[in-house]
């Protein structure tokens, strides 16, 4: 987390030396997220966010983010906890311009996750493990910019649907005599579909 939110910073301090679109005048943004309204079967997940947002036309901006996931996967059979941290590239466009109104984007990012996992399903020879993860990730994004008047803060509620592309490690963890073991359990996160706000202040 703290090395992709370090990579996130860097982009920001570039970007604000990047030029903007010819004769606009500079409405780079800070946006603070978070999201978790998920309405995934058996999967509760809290996301966290940090984005810099670079208006690149009158209707098209681009945008770095980095993000943090904490998740809880649990169908009564299969139970998996785990963490995520990646960085994102992508770029929105909003149909009124300006950087306000309805927006839809696209982002692609490198994450990494860990999480530890218990399978139910064989009780009581039930077994347990811990996994790593390397992905790709696309994500599609929905949503509104509304500005708050007087104020350079705009409230950006949105949906985010996306897919990981994963490579992963795991070993047994439990029973003891399995301890150390290879394993190729795969992770039940690997498409989403969650709610958010995100507020974002211009300067």
């Amino acid at each position: 987390m703290k090395s992709s939110l370090a990579q996130c910073l860097v982009l920001i301090i570039v970007g604000m030396f990047a030029p903007g679109a010819p004769g606009a005048e500079s409405a780079d943004s800070i946006n603070l997220g978070l999201g978790g309204l998920n309405p995934m079967a058996h999967c509760n997940a809290t996301v966290y966010l940090i984005e810099y947002e670079h208006p690149l036309t009158p209707t098209t901006a681009i945008l770095g983010r980095g993000s943090g996931v904490n998740y809880r996967f649990n169908n009564g059979s299969y139970l998996e906890d785990g963490s995520l941290q990646g960085l994102d590239i992508g770029a929105r466009y909003y149909r009124a311009g300006g950087m306000q109104g309805f927006f839809v984007g696209g982002s692609l990012g490198y994450w990494k996750g860990d999480w530890t996992f218990t399978q139910y399903q064989n009780t009581p020879s039930q077994w347990e493990g811990k996994a790593n993860s390397k992905a790709l990730r696309l994500n599609i994004e929905f949503g509104d910019r509304i500005p708050v008047r007087g104020t350079k803060i705009s409230i950006m509620p949105e949906a985010n649907l996306g897919k990981f592309f994963s490579t992963h490690s795991c070993e047994v963890t439990a029973p003891s005599a399995q301890l150390g073991a290879s394993c190729n359990q795969k992770s039940e996160v690997n498409v989403y579909l969650f709610f958010g706000v995100t507020v974002g202040l211009a300067f």
